[in-house]
């Protein structure tokens, strides 16, 4: 079954990023497709069920289930799905402004393969982008773009390297390991203890922790950190600011406003009086 949408430009709004094409191939006879080196867009495919293959520079990938693939503008690929498990297959080409350098600066920079960590979210994404042209066309093009930028941000957060991913097993600790970490961000953050818990030296543990989630395990850690004192400043208002910190796993709170600026771009009492006003 073939599902595909076809928009135009809209090139006068000059979106960050917009939609060109998407749909959903459910066990296509023949999906079989060379993608030119004329081809001026991106494209992000992602197999939620079955098999196919594709073909970069000489090589030859196998895919499956939770894998997906980008296309870079420019660049040479060809891909098909497996005659004896035909995939399910969800696709976007997409452009825009500024986007070639939000991808170079996360690492994408290139036509590349790709382990999804997170496919539900990725999944969910495609499908509000499809909902939304299904029920109101292209009649909304702000919402498409914001939809299409769903998509780019959940991919280029929850992708892991292909060749990092297949056949390592203490890659799949680490990404077992990060829920544990989320849970226990606000503790005191001990390197070696989280090493220890995966059975990897430390020097080592943050080499795969790097190279799996693109961060450093303290620079996950605090950005679980943050995530939480946002919902206690905004859910806990008798709360302090210090007692936030101190929840928080800040002893200091002046490491925590300077920490919270760096992210946030403002500090935690200036966070929870332009967000009340909100409400």
């Amino acid at each position: 079954m073939y599902r595909q949408y076809f928009l135009p430009s809209f090139e006068e709004f000059n979106f960050f990023c917009f939609p060109h094409s998407l749909g959903k191939y459910t066990q296509p006879d023949n999906h079989n497709v060379l993608r030119s080196e004329g081809t001026r867009d991106f494209s992000l495919h992602f197999i939620v069920e079955g098999k196919g293959f594709i073909e970069i520079e000489d090589t030859l990938y196998t895919l499956k289930k939770g894998d997906a693939f980008l296309h870079y503008p420019h660049q040479q690929m060809r891909y098909y799905t497996s005659s004896t498990e035909p995939w399910d297959i969800y696709w976007i080409q997409f452009n825009g402004s500024g986007l070639l350098e939000f991808m170079l600066e996360r690492g994408f920079h290139e036509s590349s393969v790709w382990c999804i960590n997170n496919s539900n979210m990725l999944e969910q994404a495609y499908l509000e982008l499809i909902k939304e042209m299904q029920q109101h066309k292209f009649m909304r093009p702000p919402k498409l773009s914001a939809l299409t930028y769903s998509i780019i941000v959940e991919f280029v957060s929850s992708a892991i390297a292909f060749t990092t991913k297949r056949g390592n097993q203490n890659t799949d600790k680490i990404i077992k390991l990060l829920p544990l970490m989320q849970q226990m961000a606000t503790r005191p953050f001990e390197l070696e203890e989280w090493a220890l818990k995966v059975d990897l030296t430390p020097n080592y543990f943050c080499s795969l922790f790097k190279r799996v989630t693109r961060m450093t395990p303290l620079s996950y850690i605090t950005k679980c950190r943050i995530q939480y004192s946002k919902q206690l400043l905004l859910s806990s208002l008798d709360m302090a600011v210090k007692e936030v910190a101190i929840s928080s796993g800040y002893t200091s709170i002046s490491y925590f406003n300077k920490i919270f600026m760096q992210a946030e771009g403002l500090t935690p009492t200036k966070f929870r009086e332009v967000h009340l006003k909100k409400r």
